[in-house]
This record gives C-alpha cells, sequence and structure tokens, in this order.
C-alpha cells in the first residue's frame, strides 16, 4: 500500500528542504538535467530547489516526474534520521507519519546517509576553503 497515494498526498513536495546526495545529483544529472535547475547550496548541503509556486521542481502539480530516480531521502521519507537519538524516527511534518512502519532497511540505510552528507558537507568546505586560499 502506498500510503501517500491514498490519501493524495504531496505534502512533502512542497517547500521541501531534502538534502542531496553527490550520488543523487549524479543519478539525476544522467537523466539530462543540470544540476543548476535542481540543487542548490544551503549551509554547506546541496539541496533539492523549489519551483516558484513553491513545490520541487520535479513536481508537477500532480506526480514526481523523477519518481524512479527520485533521491534517496525522497524514497525513505517520512521516515527520517534524527541526530539527538541516531536513529530512524518518522518526521513530525508528515500528515500520515503513524501509517508508515520504520524498516529494517530505513534503520540502516539513514545513518549511513547522514554520515555520507556530513562527509560531502566537509569536502565542499574544504575545498572552498582551498580555492579562497585559506
Amino acid at each position: 500500500m502506498n500510503v501517500c497515494k491514498t490519501h493524495h498526498c504531496v505534502s512533502c513536495c512542497y517547500d521541501t528542504e531534502m538534502p542531496l546526495l553527490d550520488e543523487d545529483v549524479t543519478r539525476i544529472t544522467r537523466l539530462g538535467y543540470d544540476d543548476h535547475f535542481f540543487a542548490e547550496l544551503q549551509n554547506g548541503f546541496k539541496v533539492l530547489r523549489n519551483s516558484k509556486e513553491g513545490r520541487c521542481v520535479f513536481h508537477d502539480g500532480k506526480k514526481c516526474t523523477i519518481y524512479e530516480d527520485r533521491p534517496k531521502g525522497c524514497k525513505l521519507y517520512p521516515i527520517i534520521f534524527d541526530i539527538d537519538s541516531k536513529s530512524a524516527v518518522r518526521d513530525r511534518f508528515c500528515p500520515y507519519r503513524d501509517e508508515f512502519k520504520i524498516s529494517a532497511e530505513a534503520k540502516r540505510e539513514l545513518p549511513i546517509i547522514y554520515s555520507e552528507l556530513m562527509g560531502e558537507r566537509s569536502r565542499r568546505s574544504k575545498n572552498k576553503r582551498k580555492s579562497q586560499g585559506t
């Protein structure tokens, strides 16, 4: 059962702040999209852009246009990594969060994704300092 489809819910596609792994960016650019179209830097993290309508640039108003190739974080949502407890939890912003189970896959994948995101952010920061000569 697809909870989101059942409820016709796309709340998570609006005002998204979904972080992107470098592998997400690579996969999506291979589809023919320029990374400047769909990604922006925020606090050292690459994140999905929102359109002027306020939804993810890949949501056409009815559906995700890259659903099969969407970012890892989108695939796992509304299960997210909680930094304080260092565990997988249901995002409190999802209106149907209680209908989702926290799978073994999410418990295994989310700490890895978090670690990768932090590593990529750190590398970007080091590269930026190098390019600035500091």
